[in-house]
This record gives C-alpha cells, sequence and structure tokens, in this order.
C-alpha cells in the first residue's frame, strides 16, 4: 500500500518509521534541512515541498495512494491536503487538527466535505491520557480485544498488595487470567515465565475474559477526595486537562502553573474552578511558596522536555506522592523513567499508536503500542501460510518476549499453555518486546519477504535517482 506522510516533525518521524516497515511511504516535508535528515535514516521516500500543493502531491504519487496522513503544524495545509487528496480518490485520509474549531461539530463544513476520514489531536490525547492517569492511579492501562471479550489491564504493584513478591505460578489468579507482561521500574520490560517474581512497583499486565476483572481481585488504592493536582504548563495540553478535571465536578483541587502573564490571564477566561497562578516551575523557593509539596499529583507538561524533567523532578523531591511528565523528544524517555518519574506520557506515541491501529497489515485486526514503545500487542487472524499454524505451542519455541496471550476460535477463548495449537481462521492475541517485533514478522507474517524486500530495493533506487 502506498502511504503518504505531509510533515516530517515528530509525529510524522515516528509515523514513517513504523509505515515504512509494511508499506511504501512518501514524506513530504517543507523544511528542507529536515527532508534531508529524513531522507539519510529512513527507507523512504522524502519530497521537499508544501504538502497542499497539487504539483508536489502528484510528484508524491497522489493517483495510487491509498492513505493520506496530513501531520503539520498548520491545520489548515493538513485539511487542504486531505481535500485534494480525496478528489484524486485516496482511499482514506487523516489530518492532525488542534484548533478545536474545526473538529467540535461547529465547523459550517463537515468532516465529509473537508475530506478528513479521521481527525487527530495529540494534545488532546495526550491530555485524556494523563486524566486517566488521574482518575484510576493503580490502573496504567485498560485495552480490548476479541470484540471486547478479552481485556487488558496494567496495573501498578504497591507494597501492599497481596502478590507481591510471589512467582507468578504461585500468584493464585483468578481462572482465564494471566501475567502478559512486566514493567520493572527501571524500564526493563519483562514477557515473563512462570518463575519471574513480582516486585514493588511492577507494572503488570494481565489479559483475561472480560468477566474476570468484572469481579475485584487486586487491591487498589483507594483515592481521597478532593486531590489537589498541579499542572505546570499552560499550553493545550495543560488548558484541556484542567478542563478535563473541572468536569469532574469537586473530586480535585486544580492549580495550573505558567511563567506568562498574558497566557495566564487568557486560560483564566476558560477556566471557572482552576486557580491559575504565574510563576516559574523550575523555581523551588516558588514551588515552596505554593505549597506544592501537599498536592497528590504533579503535572508536567510545559512543551519543553528540560522544564518538564527538572520541575518533575523538584516536585518529587519535595514529596508530590504522583508525578507525571510530558516527553517530546524520543530519546528523553530512557531519561526520565531510570530517574524515578512515576508516570511518562508521549503525545507522539499516543498519536502514532492511534494512527497505527487504522493500518492492518493483512489480517492483523488491532495493533496497540505500551510503555512508550518498549512493548506491542497484536491482535491477528492466523492465516495458513503461517510457520506457527499446527503446531503445539512448546514444539515451536517462540523467543523469550514473545507471548501468545490467548486464542479466541468461534465463541472459545482459550488462554494457552503449552499443548494448545494454533490452526488457520484463529484469532490471537500476542505480546511481545518491540525489538522482536521481526521475528513475530517470521512466525506470523502472511506476507512474502520476497516481495517486501524487492519492493525496499526499488524503492532506494528511485530515491538515489
Amino acid at each position: 500500500m502506498q502511504v503518504i506522510i505531509i510533515g516530517g516533525g515528530e509525529v510524522g518521524t515516528e509515523l514513517a518509521s513504523r509505515i515504512s516497515k509494511e508499506h511504501d511511504v512518501v514524506v513530504i516535508e517543507k523544511n528542507n534541512q529536515l527532508a534531508q535528515k529524513i531522507n539519510a535514516s529512513m527507507d523512504v521516500m522524502v519530497i521537499t515541498g508544501n504538502g497542499a500543493s497539487v504539483r508536489i502531491l502528484e510528484k508524491a504519487g497522489i493517483n495510487e495512494a491509498k492513505l493520506l496522513i496530513a501531520v503539520t503544524e498548520i491545520d489548515e495545509v493538513n485539511i487542504i491536503a486531505c481535500m485534494l487528496a480525496k478528489n484524486y480518490g485516496v482511499l482514506t485520509t487523516v489530518a492532525r487538527i488542534r484548533n478545536t474549531e474545526y473538529a467540535d461539530g461547529s465547523q459550517v463544513l463537515t468532516n465529509e466535505q473537508l475530506g478528513i476520514d479521521f481527525i487527530i489531536n495529540p494534545e488532546r490525547v495526550a491530555a485524556q491520557e494523563i486524566a486517566k492517569m488521574i482518575r484510576t492511579p493503580n490502573v496504567s492501562e485498560i485495552e480490548y480485544y476479541a470484540d471486547g471479550k478479552v481485556q487488558v489491564l496494567g496495573y501498578y504493584m504497591d507494597e501492599d498488595s497481596p502478590y507481591v513478591n510471589k512467582r507468578i505460578q504461585n500468584m493464585g489468579l483468578p481462572d482465564d487470567c494471566i501475567v502478559c507482561a512486566i514493567v520493572r521500574q527501571s524500564g526493563e520490560v519483562i514477557i515473563p515465565s512462570g518463575n519471574d517474581k513480582v516486585k514493588p512497583d511492577d507494572e503488570i499486565y494481565f489479559l483475561g475474559k472480560k468477566e474476570v476483572f468484572d469481579t475485584p481481585f487486586l487491591n487498589s488504592k483507594k483515592n481521597h477526595y478532593p486531590q489537589t493536582v498541579v499542572i505546570a504548563g499552560g499550553g493545550r495540553v495543560g488548558l484541556q486537562l484542567a478542563e478535563f478535571l473541572e468536569n469532574e465536578g469537586k473530586k480535585y483541587i486544580v492549580k495550573l502553573v505558567d511563567v506568562d502573564k498574558d497566557r495566564c490571564e487568557e486560560i483564566s477566561t476558560y477556566l471557572s474552578r482552576t486557580l491559575v497562578l504565574q510563576g516559574d516551575v523550575t523555581d523551588i523557593a516558588f514551588l515552596k511558596d505554593e505549597e506544592i509539596a501537599r498536592a497528590n499529583v504533579f503535572v508536567a507538561v510545559t512543551g519543553d522536555d528540560e522544564v518538564n524533567l527538572l520541575s518533575t523532578l523538584l516536585a518529587d523531591h519535595l514529596g508530590v506522592k504522583v508525578t507525571i511528565s510530558e516527553v517530546i523528544r524520543p530519546d528523553y524517555n530512557i531519561i526520565l523513567n531510570s530517574i524515578g518519574i512515576d508516570r511518562v506520557v508521549s503525545p507522539r506515541l499516543l498519536t502514532a499508536a492511534q494512527i497505527m491501529k487504522m493500518i492492518r497489515k493483512g489480517d492483523v485486526i488491532s495493533l496497540t503500542i505500551l510503555k512508550e514503545d518498549r512493548v506491542e500487542v497484536v491482535e491477528l487472524i492466523v492465516s495458513e501460510k503461517a510457520s506457527i499454524c499446527n503446531k503445539k505451542l512448546e514444539d515451536v519455541n517462540l523467543p523469550r518476549g514473545i507471548l501468545v496471550a490467548a486464542i479466541v476460535r468461534g465463541d472459545q477463548i482459550i488462554i494457552p499453555s503449552g499443548y494448545h495449537k494454533i490452526h488457520a481462521g484463529d484469532r490471537i492475541i500476542l505480546f511481545y518486546v518491540t525489538e522482536l517485533s521481526g521475528e513475530v514478522d517470521k512466525y506470523f507474517s502472511i506476507e512474502d519477504s520476497m516481495v517486501r524486500s524487492m519492493g525496499k530495493a526499488l524503492k532506494k533506487f528511485i530515491r538515489r535517482k
């Protein structure tokens, strides 16, 4: 499938990197320096120019494209690109839209008239994710598979949990429930065996039939309302997060801090119950004066990774119970996790995960990206061509780091053991560490590797020309 991505920023680059593994990708980027960087680092075709230009779109092969993703910083460019794409017969268009006036249903033209099939808003997605973290501090993730029959729950283990310091095989979990992944505080990811132990502050991913989770078997921390939440940064993420929390009624006391006086005054017009403060969140004297140490949650979403990092460390030092930091640059993920910041949110990865769910390779039903791109969950239909077909799992010798977590066969949901076989037509749910995605392809992909290799070689040849 031919895919055109307009915009080579953080989101566009992340998408190009992922999609190019399975599809032919053309990136259109206006900035020549950035275009050259992408061209040198990725196996994609790069065209320098304006993605809203008919000439540039035709040069990119718009006539053959099945999917166009417009993720530039300018909403209007993204909208125009999608409108043009639809006129060329592109099947699916995705636009990054930040201005809520274009996406809240009040606009004069509908999304269909604008030529947009899917709207993505990285800042809104990030704010929603952070709000979810604040509402359920122990629960990190809830995902559904097999038409809602199978649930995956990410959960932070506290010291009081009955499962801490036990081996997985001795946890005594409910029937039809297993541990699929363990994420250590250090950032280490384990696709576990029965001998692995659960430690305090581990993040555990459980998978089971949905009804298993209807009966609580995990000890959740009780929320004592009202909770005080301090938001550092009055940009789009910070403002939308404050609005989400205000909509929860009196559950939260919200303070929002921004260094810019004019922005503080503007924010105050949108918020009714949030205390808006002007100040520098990297100034420990200011944080002490405003009694930030009393907060239950500190969220850093300033748009500047360095400020987020420093302010979150200061909040942690002062004794704030839970710290959450936005990270924009991908190379900051390791630092933020290793120094003990409780939760990390990446708008870039959240957006990529949303879009990747729209792009299905072969019989892949869904793809979920977890833990800042360290774990992936794939739901797929097994082809008769798959090498794993009709073999007992214990005989396949899947690498450690890949787990067949569930098999859906008709109305039957199987949490498999080594003696189970996978048949053609089965719907399976896989957990694996991201670096083993190539091995997943080897065992489960239905694509012809020779055809893919030839396509890559041809693309490189064209680019050199």
